[in-house]
């Protein structure tokens, strides 16, 4: 993989083109899921951002939204690859 500088990562596309990870935890139950970001970019499309602000609006806990809590509270995790090529 050539990495081409600077290094920007704020779109789903890039994110999955760099071959990097996203993970989302619940601040309010505590769940934690791994994202797939192959599946977001077919469902998003590869121009849309993978801020935070990008992606709250889209994801919520479905645990906290049946249990009538704040679904959006939550927190995202980049995940890194490192350099032998396995996810960190």
């Amino acid at each position: 993989m050539t990495m081409k500088f600077p290094f920007t990562e704020n779109t789903l596309g890039k994110k999955l083109e760099a071959g990097t990870g996203l993970s989302v935890t619940c601040l309010t139950c505590r769940r934690t899921a791994v994202l797939d970001v192959a599946a977001l970019v077919e469902r998003l499309g590869p121009d849309h951002g993978c801020l935070h602000w990008d992606l709250v609006k889209v994801i919520f806990c479905h645990e906290c939204r049946a249990a009538g809590r704040d679904d959006r509270n939550l927190q995202f995790t980049n995940h890194a690859v490192t350099p032998e090529g396995r996810k960190a």
